[in-house]
């Protein structure tokens, strides 16, 4: 009735929408969604995943490519009912013939460097860390089993690097880059669109002067559009002063990684304020494990795999225009796609002054950070 008033209404309530998948053991993955209910939790200690998936959920880009993420690991479960592993549709197995001329012969299921065969099936305690790993980055979400991974159902490269030998990383990730290749030439009728490579491995206090050609591989992926994630050391050592490989590998295109916990604090590992990116929920991480069970493990090794599926996240969310760029320019599109994932952690006291962003991944932040991306400029 004041007549200074213009309009009035009711003060309606409102919820933040999220989505929470049907999976069973979801009520165990703290690092995806911490109400703090859970011991030694608190509230809000995790990558908020569940709004991000409430804004998409997909594993295909708008442009139609399913993406693909490379877990470099050891032998994978590939019977595991959770993980969508990738599987190279232009070569015919066991005919002895490379059929799709990426320079490998018989890669159906994925490729074990040590072998030259993509043998690389396991359900024995050598397919453990590779197969949880891969869940932790791309399991099925919304399938009412196990759990879900950040990126639901992204298609997961498997790539064994059969060995503690260098040599053998390199060619893992030579594999990676040549499927790669081959999708960019081919426009998609062939290889893989691969967006990111995951490496829970390394070599505490290794100086990047020592290993040139492995360091080298992060920008020759780069390249071609592949953005990495390194897992840094499950020790407290200061990764500026000394070392470690791959996380002091200088390269713009690989994202290095340290480990959080429930109470939103660092666990045990590496830091650096200009080696170590950021960091990623790592303590008592649940997924998926051979056999078609289901286990928490912890170390930076759990850590990681939420920046590579965050990686996949982006490229299924993003629009046509950003797409068609990254086609055009995929080396400088995947540093883009790296900066928005960087901008958008959470800050954090524990990492204050020990990596370079100061905070713990958000996937909601980043997918925020993506959306702002003109999508209308082409």
């Amino acid at each position: 009735s004041n007549k200074q008033v213009k309009l009035a209404q009711h003060n309606h309530s409102i919820e933040q929408r999220s989505l929470v998948p049907n999976d069973p053991y979801f009520n165990v993955q703290w690092d995806m969604m911490n109400d703090g209910t859970m011991t030694a939790a608190i509230a809000g200690a995790d990558i908020q995943a569940t709004d991000a998936w409430a804004i998409n959920h997909d594993n295909v880009t708008a442009n139609g490519d399913t993406v693909v993420i490379a877990i470099i690991d050891a032998k994978f479960d590939l019977s595991q009912e959770d993980i969508n592993y990738f599987v190279n549709r232009n070569e015919i197995a066991g005919n002895g013939i490379d059929d799709d001329g990426n320079g490998y012969i018989d890669d159906v299921r994925g490729w074990s460097v040590g072998s030259n065969t993509d043998a690389i099936d396991a359900t024995n305690s050598s397919a453990n860390h590779s197969t949880h790993t891969a869940g932790i980055a791309a399991a099925i979400g919304e399938n009412g089993k196990g759990i879900a991974g950040v990126c639901w159902g992204a298609k997961v490269m498997a790539v064994d690097y059969s060995s503690t030998q260098e040599a053998n990383v390199v060619a893992a990730y030579d594999y990676v880059r040549e499927m790669r290749l081959l999708h960019n030439a081919t426009l998609g009728a062939k290889g893989a669109f691969v967006v990111a490579t995951n490496s829970s491995f390394g070599v505490n206090n290794g100086m990047p002067a020592n290993f040139p050609i492995w360091c080298a591989m992060y920008d020759s992926m780069g390249a071609v559009g592949i953005l990495s994630s390194g897992a840094t050391s499950n020790s407290n050592i200061n990764v500026d002063e000394f070392g470690d490989i791959p996380t002091a590998c200088p390269s713009k295109w690989l994202m290095t990684v340290n480990s959080t916990n429930r109470e939103d604090g660092k666990h045990p590992s590496g830091y650096g304020k200009t080696t170590i990116d950021l960091g990623a929920p790592g303590q008592g991480v649940y997924s998926t494990y051979p056999n078609n069970i289901y286990q928490a493990l912890t170390g930076t090794s759990m850590a990681t795999p939420h920046v590579t599926g965050a990686v996949g996240m982006l490229y299924a969310a993003a629009c046509n225009s950003l797409l068609d760029a990254y086609e055009e320019q995929p080396d400088s599109i995947a540093l883009l796609i790296k900066q928005y994932i960087l901008d958008g952690t959470e800050w954090l006291p524990g990492l204050n002054n020990l990596t370079v962003t100061g905070g713990r991944l958000n996937l909601y932040r980043a997918m925020e950070n993506l959306s702002r991306y003109n999508c209308d400029s082409c």
